[in-house]
C-alpha cells in the first residue's frame, strides 16, 4: 500500500482500507438518509423526526453494552459486529414504511454506530503505542474528512442523473460498503503480543488477579465508575464537545439569520473546515508530538472561546468583511479540532486498564452521544436570542471545560505505573514525553526498533 504518510502499523492496508470503504459508503448516503423515508412513506418530516430520534436514543445504552463485548471478547470481533449491525440497519430501510419499523431500523444503525466507537480506538491499541496512537487516530480522521466529502460529491452527482431513484442506489451501496469493511477487518490479524512496558515499570494486573492480592475479582464496570479521575475528564470533554456543533448546528443559523449573510456562507465555512483537516490533521498532529496530551486538549479549550469571542466580534463588521474575517475564525476553530481530537482518544485508549479498556472507552465515546442529545436545544434557545447568547454560552461552556480538563486530565494515571526503583539501580531514563522517544515511536518500519515503548503511555 502505497504510504501517503500513513503511520507504520501491522495491518496498514487493511486497516485504513476499511475505514475508507466504510466511510465512503456513509457519505454516499448520509446527504440522503433523511430523505429516504419521506421519498418512501407517507408519514410527515415531525413524524420521521421523532422516529429517528426515538431509535437513536434506545440505541444509546448500547454504547455500555459494546464496552463489555469489546473485554469480554475482543474489539476486532465487535468491530466486524458493528458493520454487520449498520449493515442489517440499512438493509431494513426499504422495508420502513411506518415510525415503528424507521425506529427500529435507526436503532440498528445507531448501536452499530456505538459498537464500532467503542472498539476501533481499543483495536489501535493491539497495533500502536506511545505517540503512534496520536498519528493514527489523526490518519483515520483525516481519511474520514476525505471519503465523507468525496461519497457526498458522489451522491450528488448520482442526484443529478438518476432523481430520487439514486437514494435506493447509494442505500444499496452504503449496505455493500459495510460488508466489505467487515470482510477487510475480519482478516486483520491481531499480534500475540505487545511492546514491552518502560524499563522500571511494573505490568498491569491480569484479569482476575493482581500482584498484591492474588484473589481479587477482575476489574469490571466498578473500577472504571469509581476512577474519580477519567469519570470528571470524560465529564468536562463532553461539555468540550459543545463547541463541535459550530460548523454544523450554529453557524449556518448564525450566519444566515443573526448577521444576515448569504445563504452558501455555511457551506463554505464548513467546506473550509472539512479541507483543513484532510490537509493538515496529520501534519499538526506531528507537530504538537512533544506536547502532554492533556496540555493539548486544554488548549483547544481555549482556542474555542477565542473562537466564539471572534464570532461574536464579526457581527459589528459590515458584511462583506464578516465573510473575510470568518475565515481565519474558522480555520482557528479546526486546529482547536486537530490538536485535541487525537490526543483524547489516544490519552483514553492508552490510559485504560488493558483488562477494561473497553469499557473505558465506551464511556469515553458516551461523551460525544450526551451531548449531541443537549446540543440542539442549547443552540435552537440561544440563537433565538441572538449573538451574544450564543457566543456567551458556547464559549463559557467551552472555558468551563478547559478548566475542568486542567483539573483532571493531569490526575489520571498510567496503567502501568512504574515500580518501585530496585536499590542500586541506575536512573535517569528519558520521561514519557522526551521528544527522541517521541519521534522514534511515530515512524518505526518492519524489522525497526527501539527501547520498548509502554502501550501506556499516557503524555
Amino acid at each position: 500500500m502505497i504510504s501517503l504518510g500513513l503511520p507504520r502499523i501491522p495491518q496498514r492496508g487493511r486497516i485504513f482500507s476499511s475505514v475508507f470503504i466504510d466511510t465512503f459508503g456513509w457519505g454516499l448516503f448520509a446527504p440522503l438518509a433523511f430523505l429516504y423515508f419521506s421519498y418512501n412513506t407517507g408519514l410527515s418530516f415531525s413524524a420521521i423526526g421523532s422516529a429517528v430520534s426515538a431509535g437513536t436514543l434506545a440505541a444509546l445504552p448500547t454504547a455500555l453494552l459494546a464496552g463489555w463485548l469489546v473485554d469480554r471478547f475482543s474489539p476486532k470481533a465487535v468491530l466486524v459486529s458493528s458493520n454487520l449491525v449498520t449493515a442489517l440497519g440499512y438493509g431494513l430501510y426499504p422495508f420502513a414504511s411506518e415510525w415503528t419499523l424507521i425506529a427500529v431500523a435507526t436503532f440498528l444503525v445507531m448501536a452499530g454506530d456505538r459498537l464500532y466507537w467503542a472498539s476501533w480506538p481499543v483495536i489501535v491499541v493491539d497495533l500502536a503505542s506511545g505517540r503512534k496512537l496520536d498519528a493514527t487516530y489523526a490518519a483515520v480522521g483525516t481519511i474520514k474528512n476525505f471519503t465523507v466529502a468525496t461519497g457526498a460529491l458522489a451522491s450528488s452527482g448520482l442526484t443529478v442523473v438518476f432523481g430520487h431513484g439514486a437514494a435506493d442506489l447509494v442505500l444499496a451501496l452504503n449496505v455493500v460498503t459495510s460488508l466489505v469493511a467487515a470482510v477487510l477487518l475480519a482478516g486483520v490479524r491481531i499480534p500475540a503480543t505487545r511492546p514491552g512496558p518502560e524499563p522500571g515499570a511494573r505490568p498491569g494486573p491480569e484479569p482476575g488477579a493482581t500482584e498484591e492480592d492474588p484473589g481479587r475479582p477482575a476489574p469490571g464496570w466498578r473500577d472504571a465508575f469509581t476512577d474519580h479521575a477519567f469519570t470528571g475528564f470524560c465529564f468536562f470533554f463532553m461539555l468540550l464537545t459543545f463547541a463541535w456543533a459550530l460548523p454544523s448546528t450554529i453557524l449556518p443559523a448564525y450566519a444566515v439569520e443573526i448577521m444576515e449573510l448569504p445563504d452558501w456562507t455555511p457551506a463554505l465555512f464548513l467546506g473550509i473546515n472539512s479541507v483543513a483537516i484532510m490537509l493538515a490533521q496529520m501534519p499538526v498532529t506531528a507537530r504538537v508530538s512533544h506536547v502532554p496530551r492533556q496540555r493539548l486538549i486544554v488548549r483547544s479549550g481555549l482556542i474555542f472561546v477565542v473562537v466564539f469571542t471572534g464570532l461574536y466580534l464579526v457581527t459589528k463588521v459590515p458584511a462583506t468583511t464578516a465573510i473575510v474575517v470568518l475565515v481565519p475564525v474558522m480555520l482557528t476553530f479546526t486546529l482547536g479540532e486537530m490538536i485535541s481530537l487525537p490526543a483524547a482518544n489516544a490519552l483514553v485508549a492508552s490510559s485504560a486498564p488493558a483488562a477494561i479498556r473497553g469499557r473505558y472507552m465506551s464511556l469515553f465515546q458516551l461523551s460525544w452521544a450526551i451531548s449531541g442529545l443537549f446540543i440542539p436545544l442549547l443552540a435552537g434557545f440561544v440563537l433565538d436570542r441572538g449573538a451574544l447568547w450564543v457566543c456567551a454560552a458556547f464559549g463559557g461552556i467551552a472555558l468551563l471545560a478547559a478548566i475542568g480538563v486542567q483539573a483532571t486530565a493531569y490526575r489520571i494515571a498510567p496503567a502501568d505505573r512504574p515500580g518501585p526503583t530496585p536499590r542500586g539501580a541506575k536512573t535517569g531514563a528519558p520521561p514519557p514525553d522526551h521528544p527522541s522517544d517521541e519521534a522514534a515511536s511515530l515512524d518505526l518500519g518492519p524489522g525497526e526498533s527501539t527501547r520498548p515503548v509502554s502501550t501506556k503511555d499516557v503524555t
